[in-house]
């Protein structure tokens, strides 16, 4: 029985030496291939190097003695972000085999690992300096890329040095925003995604962050998780306007008013003076057929700001309108109804409401032609003979320009 446990004892521990000489060899294989690298050697030479160590590393990373070792995980990870590199360069049938996006995320994800299971940080310098080394050359290029207005090419160097810096344990929040930024200019929508994830995650420049997170999200068709993550954004940032203002205009585009409104009244909670908030909010109960809180809401954007040609048309059309409707339905009473002479009047006096807002945005934009239309229209319902010629006339000669 004693020999028999102790040719067990033989065997397992047999077994583990065998794994860990497995990686011992994907180490020397990798340090040949990383040495012809860096000396510029012949890339079929460096894929020759780096094919060995995969072969290695591939039978020690999932083997139950060493697949938490730090060491298999260190060159696993090393390994595996480099086939992709290698592949492009020496065209190596086996390395071009192998799916770069996956080699990739799993190299990244056993660096981590490696870093995490390194009790005693026997590897943790050699993981460190590994992504360093490729960080401060891939951020130095996404930085000038992205100051030439590369973006292609500025989204893949700052995302990557992101991420290099990610495996050592560092949130490169700027390289990921930034690359972010760039993704998002050539339309690589999953490349913003995951770089603003992340930065929202971390809450950098967080409502910046998150409309791009939400947008690359959108442009994916992924409604539904876009409005998951500004709920969950909401509750983390309660008190960031810009955030409200993304959740307002995800519930406006799937026609959900009420709910947008109430979003919205929470960000003018937030900044009480912001015009276009008030006046999108005006807007709003203007579509609910809400005319009283949409008059409010326009009055209280041209209080902020006199000047605002946007509040001053609009209000202007909120009563033309409100003239007409009354107008139309007066029109519909029998013949001899005796409220049809006070809707009309109350007709004209909507209409006269208007003249002053419009005649304002006519005079903040005197060769904007369709506030010239809505103010001659304006003047017609109104009675005002003289001014309705005038204003017609000033509409023709707008529109022969």
């Amino acid at each position: 029985m004693k020999r028999l446990l102790l040719l067990a004892t033989v065997l397992l521990t047999t077994g583990a030496f065998s794994q860990k000489g497995n990686t011992s060899s994907a180490g020397i294989a990798f340090k040949n291939y990383w040495t012809l690298k860096l000396s510029g050697g012949d890339p079929e030479a460096q894929a020759k190097e780096l094919g060995d160590a995969k072969d290695f590393i591939d039978k020690s990373f999932v083997h139950e003695d060493t697949k938490d070792d730090p060491k298999t995980l260190m060159y696993y990870g090393k390994i595996y972000v480099e086939i992709p590199f290698c592949a492009a360069v020496s065209g190596d049938e086996k390395l071009n085999g192998v799916d770069s996006e996956k080699a990739v995320k799993d190299g990244f994800a056993a660096l981590k690992r490696s870093k995490e299971v390194d009790t005693k940080g026997r590897y943790e310098d050699d993981v460190d300096d590994y992504c360093n080394f490729y960080r401060s050359q891939l951020s130095t290029v996404g930085i000038k890329m992205y100051e030439e207005e590369k973006f292609a090419e500025a989204a893949g160097a700052l995302i990557g040095a992101g991420m290099f810096g990610e495996a050592m344990g560092t949130s490169d929040s700027i390289y990921f925003f930034y690359g972010g930024l760039a993704a998002f200019n050539v339309d690589s929508m999953s490349m913003a995604e995951e770089a603003f994830k992340r930065t929202s995650d971390w809450g950098y420049q967080p409502g910046t962050s998150v409309y791009y997170y939400s947008q690359s999200l959108q442009k994916q068709g992924k409604m539904d998780e876009a409005e998951k993550m500004i709920k969950e954004q909401v509750a983390k940032n309660p008190g960031n306007k810009d955030i409200l203002i993304e959740m307002v205009n995800i519930y406006i585009d799937s026609d959900r008013k009420a709910e947008a409104v109430t979003a919205l009244n929470e960000a003018i909670a937030l900044d009480p003076n912001n015009t276009a908030l008030v006046y999108t909010a005006g807007t709003i109960y203007e579509n609910m057929d809400d005319f009283d809180n949409a008059e409010k809401q326009y009055l209280k954007a041209i209080e902020l700001d006199a000047a605002d040609v946007n509040s001053l048309s609009a209000i202007g059309g909120l009563y033309f309108n409100k003239g007409a409707d009354v107008n139309n339905a007066a029109n519909k009473l029998e013949f001899g109804d005796p409220n049809y002479d006070k809707m009309v009047a109350e007709s004209k006096d909507y209409f006269k409401k208007a003249v002053p807002f419009l005649e304002k945005a006519t005079e903040a934009k005197p060769e904007e032609v369709t506030y010239w239309i809505a103010l001659r229209d304006a003047y017609g319902k109104a009675g005002d003979v003289e001014n309705f010629k005038s204003a017609k006339a000033k509409v023709a000669a707008l529109q022969a320009q």
